[in-house]
């Protein structure tokens, strides 16, 4: 539920970072053309932008919740299918991705 710009408990709703989803483009095309799921999970996760892009937005909220960096990158671990989704193959939008990880911080965060 967005709220003044926040969703759920708190979290600010952030904007979809195009200059990462590009770089994920284009390191899954310099891996190859072949369909192959490691190749799209290796994209998404080099130098683990997109996690860095979502702490740096929601650090302090995410420390008030419990979650420390550990379990955060577990979370995220948790979609990276909605990334790949997301980010090479336009089936999920960039708000549905947000949702989907703010629902699974809200599920295994100790805040209230």
């Amino acid at each position: 539920m967005l709220v003044s710009g926040y969703v759920g408990m708190g979290l600010k709703r952030l904007d979809e970072p195009s200059e990462i989803k590009e770089f994920i483009k284009k390191v899954r095309a310099d891996l190859g053309r072949d369909n192959n799921i490691d190749s799209d999970a290796l994209a998404v996760w080099t130098f683990n932008r997109l996690p860095k892009f979502f702490w740096d937005g929601w650090k302090e909220e995410l420390k008030v919740m419990g979650v420390k960096w550990q379990l955060f990158l577990k979370i995220m671990r948790m979609h990276t299918d909605d990334f790949i989704k997301w980010v090479l193959y336009d089936k999920m939008s960039w708000d549905e991705v947000v949702d989907r990880v703010i629902s699974t911080i809200e599920q295994y965060s100790d805040g209230e």
